[in-house]
């Protein structure tokens, strides 16, 4: 029996132009890291910098974040994702799931200045606000004086970074456009199933 090839060898991606698009397009990040035998994981969205490092912020009370100045980390970026049945194809195939993601192993430092981390606060608004959104951060708003000494910012340095972008690269071309048809209708569909999912919780 032959040996089971890496299993998303073919769906690497190293193209830095595709990567960072993507970290811009889909900048919530998972970061993951070992301390004191536990794993610890938080959910934070991390500004692409022009030299290729990353910066975001987190509440102080993070435990994740407020036993070390700096340590090292898994951080996975993930895209749309959807299970593609054998009808989403224009020839015979079986179902698989298709995703998009980028992961890095990199280092993080913590940041205490108020100064740089209002900095962060100012970027993160600006960038990630959806256009027509015209809040910008106010240093002398209030809240934001009051928030600003419960933040910790972060500087992240990747040491190593790639994509993987499973879209049934292993079909023929037609059924590789049907499957991506199908991923971007999963993916309007789980607008629908967010606004459901939220108001099970009573948020809405």
């Amino acid at each position: 029996m032959s040996q089971c090839p890496f299993h998303y060898r073919e769906h690497r991606c190293t193209d830095p132009h595709l990567i960072n698009r993507f970290i811009d397009t889909f900048p919530l990040a998972l970061i993951t890291s070992q301390a004191g035998g536990n794993f610890h994981s938080s959910h934070i969205p991390l500004l692409r910098n022009p030299d290729g490092t990353l910066s975001g912020h987190v509440d102080r009370r993070n435990p994740q974040f407020r036993e070390a100045a700096s340590f090292k980390c898994h951080i996975a970026f993930i895209g749309p994702s959807s299970y593609i049945p054998p009808e989403a194809y224009r020839n015979a195939q079986l179902p698989t799931w298709n995703y998009l993601a980028v992961h890095m192993q990199a280092d993080i430092e913590m940041i205490d200045s108020e100064t740089e981390n209002l900095d962060i606060l100012m970027q993160s608004a600006q960038r990630f606000a959806p256009e027509g959104c015209e809040y910008r951060v106010d240093p002398q708003d209030p809240r934001v004086i009051r928030n600003l000494p419960h933040i910790l910012g972060l500087a992240i340095r990747p040491e190593s970074i790639e994509g993987r972008f499973k879209l049934s690269q292993d079909k023929p071309p037609q059924d590789q456009a049907s499957a991506l048809d199908w991923l971007i209708e999963q993916h309007r569909a789980a607008h629908k199933q967010l606004l459901e999912f939220s108001s099970s919780l009573h948020l809405l």
